[in-house]
């Protein structure tokens, strides 16, 4: 069996170069302000475990904690100039990246070495799943039927539910070595996809 890349996401250097504080994350020392290169990958950026298992606390602490140093630490320091924006930006991207499901399953899939799908290649009655689901929702919306269309959604919500749940248990796996597993990550990850897409259409028409 082969190996899967390392889940654990170290940070570029465990030490501020400015002032020698210990760094959160490799692109901006929250003790001094000092800003460094911006990994693209949102795990590093953040200096958080790459894993699926992501505690959103803990994301969300994170995130709080260098966008303040940013602004209070980096910002009055005039030498710094666009790049106190970049890391705002660059921030601001990693946080919604990972605080979405579907969006962090898509990063982990490739990191893993996957490949995003249309439409999952493994589960044979999804074509026809979709199919049903399609006329359901066309009928409802062709009667202008609210009540009809909120139940349309709920079921679709209920589909994106499990595929990302589905997704979730894969990667757990996948941190556990079991390489086959990012054939199944891909399926669901284009299951949530798919029925994230039909939520949103479908709560269009309900005007939300």
């Amino acid at each position: 069996m082969a190996d899967v890349p390392e889940t654990r996401t170290p940070t570029a250097s465990s030490a501020c170069v400015a002032c020698g504080a210990p760094r959160l994350s490799p692109a901006v020392c929250a003790e001094c302000g000092e800003l460094f290169d911006f990994p693209e990958d949102p795990f590093t950026l953040l200096g958080l475990t790459r894993s699926w298992s992501l505690d959103s606390a803990a994301l969300e602490e994170r995130y709080a904690e260098l966008t303040r140093a940013v602004r209070e630490k980096s910002a009055p320091r005039g030498d710094l100039g666009e790049r106190v924006g970049q890391a705002v930006t660059a921030l601001d991207a990693a946080r919604r990246r990972l605080s979405d499901p579907v969006e962090r399953a898509q990063y982990l899939l490739i990191s893993y070495g996957g490949a995003e799908r249309e439409k999952p290649l493994r589960k044979r009655e999804f074509q026809s799943e979709v199919m049903e689901f399609e006329q359901a929702a066309t009928n409802a919306r062709q009667e202008s039927d609210p009540a009809r269309v909120t139940s349309v959604v709920l079921e679709a919500e209920e589909k994106l539910a499990s595929a990302i749940m589905a997704a979730g248990q894969s990667f757990t796996r996948l941190e556990r070595s079991l390489v086959e597993e990012v054939g199944s990550a891909a399926d669901a990850l284009a299951e949530a996809r798919f029925w994230r897409r039909k939520v949103d259409e479908l709560r269009e028409v309900l005007g939300h």
